[in-house]
């Protein structure tokens, strides 16, 4: 069960760019010691690529128009919080993350795990039933962009993961309509302000102008949380950095990136079967 919570506590991240050294890695979790984190795009299992300049970040290949979802993984016996961080956006309340707005703000609304628990964040969250799903989108389409709040953080999936200090009681069915914010909304194309900032790995071997990938705000979809109690510890005990660029993007940083969305397990497709009856294509 997905459960969100307001943290009191500021989160804060190092931009590290890139060497232009080549890597690649399987598809796998990026495994910390506390949570793992892996992406599905379309439902598959996305590559990721490790960071060549050791900074323990992963990439990987946006694809324009498909749905992707973070899956998270406690390591744990104990209960984590996760604030999920795209574009520089809380994924709950889709507020700015308070470390780049400065003045020792919250972080915002967390994912809580239990021990063990495996989650997956799908959305935009709109309220405790539904999500508006992740989607690759141009930087001009994104949600932050259409929001009015596009930052240097466009192209981040930044996940920040707090301990517990106290176990607390649930809270009541009368606070959650006070306790959670108003719906994360897409607000009008035109509404440009703070426009994005190129950080190192963007700009980095960029030799003609390119597009550059951005989260969207999705269709909706039903997915239930409940919203709990979660008082964390002053810091994270961990953090977990993903970045996403189209192909050559990711080229043009040096990073190997294989054909891995056009192969076909035919024989596994066969034993499964098909689904329903599709319109035909002509």
């Amino acid at each position: 069960m997905r459960r969100c919570r307001r943290s009191p506590w500021v989160l804060g991240l190092a931009v590290l760019v890139p060497t232009t050294a080549r890597a690649y890695v399987e598809p796998r979790d990026a495994v910390g010691s506390l949570v793992s984190v892996s992406l599905e795009i379309e439902g598959r299992p996305a590559p990721l690529y490790r960071a060549p300049d050791g900074s323990g970040r992963f990439y990987l290949e946006a694809r324009s128009g498909a749905g992707y979802a973070v899956r998270l993984a406690n390591r744990t016996a104990e209960r984590l919080g996760v604030a999920v961080t795209v574009d520089g956006l809380n994924a709950v309340s889709g507020e700015r993350d308070p470390a780049a707005r400065g003045g020792g703000a919250p972080p915002g609304r967390m994912y809580v795990l239990g021990p063990w628990e495996r989650i997956t964040v799908r959305g935009w969250r709109t309220s405790l039933d539904q999500v508006r799903r992740f989607t690759f989108v141009d930087e001009g389409r994104s949600y932050a962009m259409r929001s009015g709040k596009a930052n240097a953080k466009m192209g981040w999936i930044e996940l920040a993961v707090y301990r517990e200090r106290t176990r607390a009681a649930a809270v009541t069915p009368q606070e959650r309509g006070r306790a959670l914010p108003p719906p994360a909304e897409g607000r009008d194309e035109s509404a440009r302000n703070d426009p994005p900032a190129d950080d190192g790995a963007r700009s980095a071997g960029a030799a003609a102008p390119r597009s550059y990938p951005g989260t969207g705000w999705g269709a909706p979809t039903h997915d239930p949380a409940t919203l709990v109690d979660f008082d964390p510890r002053p810091h994270p005990g961990e953090r977990v950095t993903l970045r996403y660029e189209y192909a050559d993007g990711l080229r043009a940083l040096g990073i190997d990136v294989r054909p891995w969305r056009h192969t076909r397990d035919r024989l596994r497709e066969r034993d499964r079967g098909a689904g329903f009856a599709k319109p035909p294509a002509w």
